[in-house]
């Protein structure tokens, strides 16, 4: 008998390289402060989530375009060291690879991206080149263009996990072909319809997003909210919040991803939404307490501690 298939996550999204600034400020318009620290990352939302997948266990491959430059050559490299595959992350000629600029000050940042290749995609056809087909998980966010992202869920023959994120107004095609929606609750008003930032983190706000988002289709959704946990409606319509697990904050800079990508790879290892997102607020945790989006790698080992020495309350 053949050995059964390992797990696998397919990663559709953006690769970046982050320039990285510290300062203990931010400069205002026409101000010039002193920074403390600068560093060149691999980033993009994509390309973080991708690296928490695969340090959470799962075998994990990249889809994605970088320019035909010296950083795309950084890039694959970066992903390729993190165990990463990277046979579907191609270089597009004449273009150059998405970079983003970043400056972190008191735990916050700010960030200017500029997409790069990760706006040059073909225009038709099946963008996860049949890998689609092999995933227990496709994985997509919204730093690549949205019909690529559409023909990808398409595509997918397992579970698809949307981040929706930065957040754009989706079409419900889209939004039915998720198997589990993530939003922040920025992302959520604006994919909801039901614009509310003074109250957008609100419990109450959140399960009428969410009834919304599964009125139109979503199966599961879940929203991310920062120090203050994540709210998740399973596919049987149970809500649940859970608390996030206290830290100190350096850096909030792929938090979310951290949570994603560990989020994507437990359900293709077969947990529960609930379990597996457990897992993703340990991977934030851990991710706020280093700089830089992709610096805490947490594999499975240390998410399960991290989850098992704390023992927050949970609301139903």
């Amino acid at each position: 008998m053949s050995e059964p298939r390992p797990p696998m996550v397919v990663v559709i999204g953006s690769v970046n390289i982050d320039h990285v600034v510290a300062s203990d400020a931010f400069p205002s318009p026409g101000e010039t402060i002193p920074g403390r620290t600068a560093q060149v990352t691999l980033g993009g939302k994509g390309a973080n989530q991708a690296v928490a997948s695969s340090a959470a266990g799962v075998r994990t491959a990249m889809i994605a375009r970088v320019g035909a430059d010296p950083e795309a050559v950084r890039a694959r490299e970066g992903l390729r060291a993190r165990d990463v595959e990277v046979h579907g992350v191609v270089p597009v000629p004449d273009a150059e690879t998405g970079t983003a600029w970043i400056t972190v000050a008191a735990g916050d940042n700010t960030i200017i991206v500029i997409p790069g290749a990760n706006h040059r995609w073909p225009s038709e056809g099946d963008p996860l080149e049949g890998a689609g087909a092999d995933a227990d998980v496709v994985l997509a966010q919204l730093e690549i263009p949205l019909d690529v992202v559409e023909r990808a869920a398409a595509a997918c023959t397992g579970r698809f996990l949307l981040n929706a994120a930065p957040a754009v107004r989706l079409p419900d095609r889209l939004i039915s072909r998720c198997d589990v929606l993530i939003v922040n609750e920025h992302e959520q008003a604006v994919v909801s319809g039901q614009p509310d930032p003074e109250r957008a983190a609100d419990p109450s706000a959140v399960r009428k997003a969410h009834a919304a988002l599964r009125a139109r289709g979503a199966k599961a959704v879940i929203t991310t909210l920062g120090g203050a946990g994540a709210i998740i409606t399973d596919t049987d319509g149970a809500t649940t919040e859970i608390p996030a697990i206290p830290a100190p904050v350096t850096d909030t800079t792929g938090a979310g991803d951290a949570f994603v990508g560990v989020l994507a790879a437990r359900l293709a290892a077969g947990d529960s939404l609930l379990d597996a997102a457990r897992l993703g607020t340990a991977a934030g945790s851990l991710a706020v307490r280093v700089a830089g989006a992709q610096q805490h790698r947490a594999d499975l080992d240390t998410l399960r501690a991290t989850l098992a020495a704390v023992t927050p309350a949970e609301k139903g």
